[in-house]
């Protein structure tokens, strides 16, 4: 695998931890960076806040489904692993 697909893979995979402020700064910084270069991630990242903002609107209130975070997770993993 090529350095581009290792930082894809990274970023991808640290993508929900980044969207909640979970990382540490230098970590952060590193997503950024590669986010500006890569179109791809960037699409999944915009994607993901998006979805994240909307399922935060919508269900506020709401208790979820039973099963409803471990199917939303799959289907996460399973984009991840297409590209």
């Amino acid at each position: 695998m090529n350095d581009r697909m290792d930082d894809c893979r990274e970023t991808l995979e640290e993508l929900e931890q980044f969207l909640d402020g979970e990382l540490m700064p230098v970590q952060r910084e590193h997503i950024l960076a590669h986010l500006e270069k890569c179109i791809e991630c960037y699409h999944a990242f915009d994607l993901q806040a998006e979805l994240k903002q909307v399922i935060a609107i919508k269900c506020a209130n709401e208790p979820l489904p039973p099963g409803l975070l471990d199917r939303i997770k799959q289907s996460l993993s399973d984009v991840r692993t297409e590209g």
